[in-house]
């Protein structure tokens, strides 16, 4: 069990409920879980949800992670980038990609897919206007959805993590 500071909050041990849900995905806890342990019927439905998000979808990978890290840029989450920017790199996305992510609208290194998917993150994390007709040319209702949903949760997860201070895990240091 971690037992040094991880958040404002002190450490407590996660639930056994937690612990096997972690378990079935081969996943160990991180700061996040340990974090929102306090409130273990807030923490369980978050895992199933991050769970779908991750797995569920028929969004390929990388293109949810692409949201993702541009989620987490716009809302300043060096704890989500710690995370996502290997999640990305193993999922296909390229480093020249994350490279210049935050410049993506000038790079050439995104195709209309990815840039639709961008375009979306940004509307979801700073309000910028959305394009329905490049969503609608490359994505189903279904598939938007998806979006909407990992998007959302990925915000949520970064305001959780800044209100809380939750640090930055040490292996992804």
């Amino acid at each position: 069990m971690h037992t040094g500071p991880i958040a404002r909050l002190p450490s407590v041990p996660l639930p056994d409920s937690a612990l096997r849900r972690l378990r079935e995905v081969e996943r160990e806890p991180i700061n996040l879980h340990r974090a929102l342990a306090h409130a273990p019927e807030m923490l369980s439905p978050l895992l199933d949800l991050i769970h779908a998000v991750r797995f569920e979808s028929a969004v390929p990978r990388a293109l949810r992670e692409l949201l993702i890290c541009r989620i987490a840029q716009l809302e300043h989450s060096a704890y989500e980038l710690a995370h996502h920017l290997p999640m990305a790199l193993a999922a296909g996305v390229s480093q020249e990609q994350l490279d210049r992510l935050e410049q993506w609208r000038d790079a050439d290194c995104f195709d209309a897919v990815e840039r639709a998917v961008l375009g979306y993150a940004e509307h979801l994390g700073a309000g910028i206007e959305r394009d329905d007709e490049a969503l609608a040319a490359h994505f189903s209702p279904a598939e938007q959805t998806e979006l909407t949903v990992a998007g959302a949760a990925y915000v949520a997860v970064a305001r959780i993590l800044r209100a809380l201070d939750v640090e930055i895990d040490e292996h992804h240091r």
